[in-house]
């Protein structure tokens, strides 16, 4: 008999189900485990990174009449390796300086004193003019003349002073500011005999602008001079206040300086202020001095505003 016809012969084994979403992830290998059995490839090194270079930062300094060049590029000097301070405004300090002198006399008078200030070791340098005469620095060849130091350093320039028919232009500025500052050089340019249209110019393209008047000394000191931020500039709208730097040769013909905050050029007018300070009255002080009480507050409102509110 034949067997075809028979129902359990003719019926079909049921399907097998399908597996569960998470069975058939367990099973697949993922592609981080195919990257972890796949051979790793050896890294390449890394390539040093170079150290930034900090970008060049310029000043300048102008010389009111009879300012002695050697005397305030000395001063910047000493203060920017002793302190790092430029007329009071931090700078840093600067380990190796650079200072070029305007002519070759000046240039003795730098090295002497220099010397002197720390038996050749204090890592200010002194260079003389490559040239007999002053160097124009407004020119091509002057410019070429200019080799800052390797930087980190700093490089004092003395610009020789021009006739006042041959003005700085804002180019010329700019050329004399461009090769002596690359980068991570601190430079300061020290101008002598400059109108009030070029130390406007100044404030353009450099950082800070400062002025250097004489002024009368304090007490016991041969000559003084007061620096302020030239007016109208940033440090000055901000409240830098200015300084009075008393200079004095000892028994041995070393430079001996006093620097501090100044309130005005006139010595009687920074006693005054300075009893005022301490509490005096306008009585007390015209007495102290031999002035009148009048005379006393009319020194006092002349001071600028941020000076005298507190003190009229």
């Amino acid at each position: 008999m034949s067997t075809s016809n028979h129902p359990e012969n003719s019926t079909h084994k049921p399907a097998t189900p399908p597996q569960k979403k998470e069975e058939l992830a367990a099973s697949t290998p993922t592609a981080s485990t195919e990257a972890a059995s796949a051979p790793s490839m050896p890294s390449m090194p890394s390539m040093p990174s170079m150290p930034s270079m900090p970008e060049p930062r310029s000043y300048a300094v102008s010389l009111g009449a009879n300012a002695s060049a050697v005397l305030v590029a000395y001063g910047i000097a000493i203060d920017l390796h002793t302190k790092g301070v430029l007329y009071g405004l931090a700078v840093g300090k600067q380990k190796v300086i650079q200072l070029r002198a305007a002519d070759h006399p000046s240039s003795s008078e730098l090295k002497h004193h220099v010397l002197q200030f720390a038996k050749g070791e204090s890592g200010v340098s002194v260079l003389s003019p490559s040239t007999r005469t002053p160097p124009d620095y407004r020119s091509p060849e002057g410019l070429a003349l200019l080799v800052p130091p390797k930087a980190p350093a700093c490089q004092i320039v003395v610009v020789p002073a021009i006739g006042k028919k041959d003005r700085w232009s804002d180019t010329d500025l700019y050329a004399l500011k461009r090769a002596a500052t690359p980068k991570g050089v601190l430079s300061i340019s020290v101008f002598q005999g400059l109108s009030k249209d070029e130390e406007f110019l100044l404030t353009a393209c450099h950082n800070g602008v400062f002025t250097v008047e004489l002024c009368e000394p304090d007490e016991l000191f041969a000559s003084a001079s007061m620096a302020a931020p030239v007016a109208g500039s940033l440090l000055a709208a901000t409240g830098h206040k200015p300084l009075i730097e008393n200079v004095r040769l000892d028994a041995e013909g070393r430079i001996q300086r006093q620097c501090q905050s100044c309130v005005s050029p006139d010595k009687l007018t920074r006693e005054i202020h300075h009893l005022r300070e301490e509490g005096r009255s306008l009585e007390e002080i015209g007495k102290a001095l031999g002035f009148d009480k009048s005379t006393i507050s009319r020194r006092l409102s002349a001071l600028p505003y941020h000076l005298r509110r507190h003190c009229m």
